[in-house]
């Protein structure tokens, strides 16, 4: 029975997280692009924002991904643990959500140091205005250097959040014969 709750747990975990990096990650890219509308230009068809966007998305994405796997370490901790109160499951609480806050503030760092590379590969080109042109094989560069930095990133990022937010201590572990 408790590995279906977290089963169910994990899946409801996965399912929330998504749809926060797709609305935060949205709005979120969206908000730091004032030279252009990027809502108004994606409704015109201009495939090149399209690509970046979805890019962004996918980038934070992969890190993110990252900052689950302990979270799901604390959930099991508490709900296998006997003994646990309630100052322990909100101590639990604040674990989890560290280490969802972390992962989610790496990934757009991560994602910006991409867009910020991706200026200085192309020099004095002004990738914004190609973007904002509709220009397709920009926007494929692009997205190909944020999907390259993001997979690489996320193995850093995953021992990051192990190392730099510590999980709870509950005690000692007993092996029976």
């Amino acid at each position: 029975m408790t590995q279906l709750i977290l089963a169910f747990a994990e899946f409801a975990l996965s399912f929330g997280l998504s749809a926060l990096v797709i609305i935060l990650t949205y709005r979120g890219f969206l908000r730091l692009m004032p030279h252009m509308n990027g809502e108004e230009e994606i409704r015109k068809g201009n495939a090149a924002v399209a690509i970046m966007l979805g890019s962004l998305m996918i980038g934070s994405a992969l890190i993110l991904q990252q900052a689950i796997y302990p979270v799901i370490g604390i959930l099991m901790v508490s709900l296998t643990s006997e003994g646990l109160g309630a100052k322990d499951y909100l101590l639990m609480a604040g674990y989890a959500l560290g280490h969802l806050v972390f992962g989610f503030l790496i990934s757009v760092a991560c994602v910006q140091i991409a867009l910020k590379f991706f200026k200085k590969l192309t020099g004095s080109m002004d990738e914004d205005g190609e973007i904002r042109k509709g220009n397709v094989p920009i926007a494929i560069v692009l997205a190909s250097v944020v999907l390259v930095l993001s997979m690489f990133m996320k193995e850093g990022v995953s021992a990051m959040t192990k190392t730099l937010i510590p999980e709870p201590k509950l005690g000692s572990l007993q092996i029976l014969p």
